[in-house]
């Protein structure tokens, strides 16, 4: 079994255990996705040297870029301990990323908590102010709350 392959079981076998599901589902890109409040959120392990696991949430989408919203984002990474803020083709994302080696199930549910936690707290803020939208509105948010 190739290291690939290895390192997609590892990563799955834990969203299974952190997640309380039988099987952690695939989107059509290969990530696994999640919400968290107003943010979708997504599990990705790329290939590479060496190959790593990205967290990553679109906290607020079709922002326009600016000074004053670089200046916010670069406040927020300032304020932040484990996870980095930026601004890519309209979108704000929160992402942490753990080399493979370091993955253990206890790592992957922090970083899920964490990217997940700054994307919800940031996004609504950031949409009132710079504009743009978040990509769950709060009433969603609330329906996945009541859900798990």
């Amino acid at each position: 079994m190739g290291e690939m392959k290895l390192a997609r079981s590892h990563v799955e076998r834990c969203l299974q255990d952190i997640w309380g599901v039988c099987r952690a589902k695939k989107d059509h890109d290969g990530d696994y996705p999640f919400s968290h409040g107003t943010a979708i959120c997504f599990v990705r392990v790329e290939r590479g040297d060496p190959i790593v696991v990205r967290v990553f949430a679109y906290a607020v989408t079709n922002v326009t870029r600016s000074g004053k919203l670089l200046a916010e984002l670069n406040d927020i990474n300032g304020r932040c301990r484990t996870v980095s803020v930026s601004w890519f083709g309209d979108t704000v994302i929160v992402e942490q990323v753990i080399h493979l080696k370091g993955l253990r199930r206890s790592r992957l549910a922090q970083a899920c908590g964490a990217v997940g936690s700054v994307a919800d707290d940031i996004g609504s803020m950031i949409a009132a102010v710079y504009g743009g939208e978040t990509p769950l509105d709060s009433d969603d948010a609330e329906v996945n709350k009541e859900a798990s």
